[in-house]
This record gives structure tokens, C-alpha cells and sequence, in this order.
């Protein structure tokens, strides 16, 4: 049964896990490796689960994992995952099959907000992610984001590989996710993206294409993305860190 809050501020988490670990090497989804003997996507849900401005979690996974998902999810007490679906071929293509999903409540104006995260994403903190709906509420959109290191530079290059333009730290930021919406804002951007044959590289893209504002969140070096085999003793790293 749903929160019975007031609609206007009911909370919506999107987590992607419809990913795999080629990159890796490895066979299975990436988001079944363990971190000190707990899969990765259940550090992820459990952040969701303590962060009380989430109302509810719907996860998105690859087509044959959505059981044992499932399963993970229950033995873990994350109470806040109400439904999970099947994502597409894309991360664009799973964002879309999320939102048709929630389109009837989204339309119905039960849900305010929406947030999409990465489930490779296992460490984001709940206190991040309350500031990411702040955000959110206040600007319509945002996203959390890392400066860059203060010796760190991005260039951007020609046809030829020659530099065209630099970014120094101050001017240029890593976006991350969660990244938080207007939930008729990403369903009404969604929709143009479909008609439009376009697909962002992040769910912000597809709502800056279209003018509406998004703020950036300061993030912090604890929220990795788990993409390498050396990411994956970063984490463990980290777990150690923080005591997870």
C-alpha cells in the first residue's frame, strides 16, 4: 500500500540495474558482485531505504534477474521497493521503460518527484540525497556532481585530436547520479526524446535539450561508479572506510 502522504510531495527513486560487467570481463551483472560478501546493489538500495524523504523505490533490471532481484531486496528488509521491471537495451531505453511504469501516476499527479541512480552506484550518501530534492523542489531539476581535482584538467579535441578548447576545475564538473526531476518534467522530456529519436548520455541531457533548469548538488568522493575490476577494490576500500 502506498504512502498516504499528501501526493505533492510523494518521492519516487529510480534505480538502474538492467547493466552488465563487460567491461569487467566477468559474466554476470555487475551489480550481483559482493563488497565484503554483500552484493553491490544492496548498498544501493539500503542508502534509498534510510534517506526519509524517499517514499518508494522502483527498480529496473535486466530482462531474467527481475526474481532474483526480487529476492535480494526481500532479504535485505528494503521495504521501499515496490515494483521492479524490465529495462531495455540502453540506459536511456530502461529510463523510459521506468517512467512508462509510473506514467498513469505521474499524469494523476501522485508522484512530485523522480530520481535516477545508477545501481553500480553503491555509496551515495542519504544526506546527499536529501539535499538532491531540496534542490529538485527549488530549481525543478538537479543532479549531483564532482569538481574537478584541483591538478585535473578536461580537453576537448578536433577531427584532428588537437586541442580545441580546455576546462580547468572550477568551470568543469563530473555529473553523477542520483539526478532528481519535476516527474512531469522527465515525462514530458522523455516523450520528446522519443519522438525525436534522441538519446542522452544522462538523464539530465534530455531535459537541458528542451531549456528546463538543473542545478548541480556537490557530491563527494565516496559516491564511485563501479565500472573496473579497480573500482571494485575501491569500494572495498571505502566499506572498510565507513564501516558498511
Amino acid at each position: 500500500m502506498f504512502d498516504q502522504r499528501s501526493a505533492a510531495k510523494h518521492v519516487v527513486a529510480i534505480v538502474l540495474a538492467a547493466g552488465q560487467g563487460r567491461r569487467m570481463g566477468l559474466p554476470i551483472n555487475k551489480i550481483f558482485l559482493p563488497i565484503h560478501g554483500k552484493p553491490v546493489i544492496i548498498y544501493t538500495l539500503e542508502a534509498f531505504e534510510r534517506c526519509p524523504v524517499i517514499d518508494e523505490i522502483l527498480l529496473v533490471g535486466a530482462a531474467g534477474e527481475e526474481e532474483q532481484l526480487a529476492k535480494l531486496a526481500q532479504a535485505a528488509h528494503c521495504q521501499k521497493v515496490r515494483r521492479i521491471v524490465q529495462g531495455g537495451p540502453t540506459r536511456h531505453a530502461s529510463e523510459q521503460c521506468a517512467l512508462e511504469a509510473l506514467r498513469s501516476r505521474i499524469e494523476g499527479g501522485e508522484i512530485d518527484l523522480i530520481l535516477i541512480h545508477d545501481g553500480a552506484r553503491p555509496f551515495v550518501l542519504p544526506e546527499r540525497i536529501q539535499e538532491l530534492v531540496e534542490a529538485a523542489r527549488a530549481c525543478g531539476g538537479a543532479i549531483l556532481a564532482m569538481p574537478l581535482q584541483e591538478e585535473e584538467l578536461i580537453v576537448e579535441v578536433d577531427e584532428q585530436q588537437a586541442i580545441c578548447r580546455r576546462f580547468a576545475g572550477q568551470r568543469a564538473w563530473r555529473a553523477q547520479t542520483p539526478q532528481a526531476f519535476r516527474a512531469a518534467w522527465l515525462l514530458a522530456a522523455y516523450d520528446r526524446a522519443r519522438q525525436d529519436q534522441f538519446e542522452g548520455t544522462d538523464t539530465a541531457a534530455s531535459l537541458e535539450r528542451l531549456g528546463y533548469p538543473v542545478a548541480v548538488v556537490e557530491s563527494d568522493q565516496s559516491n564511485l561508479k563501479i565500472t573496473t575490476a579497480y573500482d571494485l577494490l575501491q569500494a572495498e576500500r571505502l566499506c572498510r572506510h565507513y564501516g558498511l
